[in-house]
């Protein structure tokens, strides 16, 4: 098991609940690959540097997890397929620098 950051960048006209929805599912998916969240930040919204599909700005959400490295791409394709899912990053580590 590894430790990783996984940063998901929503669009910023969601509702508290949308984005409440997106952080439940988050965590379904890392439980449901054998893994745990250590971490979960609202870094609230933020201007982009350049648009992404038309939004100027985006609500991020960062969460800290463990998992086993062969999952890490089947939670982030699952999160690419959520509309409501701008850009998903995931980083091999914890986000103590950042």
């Amino acid at each position: 098991m590894k430790t990783y950051t996984l940063t998901v960048v929503l669009k910023p006209d969601l509702s508290a609940e949308a984005q409440k929805k997106i952080g439940k599912k988050v965590e379904d998916l890392v439980f449901s690959s054998g893994g745990k969240i250590e971490k979960t930040e609202s870094l609230g919204i933020k201007t982009l540097a350049y648009e992404i599909e038309g939004n100027e700005q985006a609500s991020f959400s960062r969460f800290t997890l463990t998992t086993s490295p062969d999952k890490v791409s089947g939670i982030r394709s699952e999160l690419e397929r959520d509309n409501n899912v701008l850009r998903v990053l995931v980083l091999e580590g914890s986000a103590k620098g950042i």
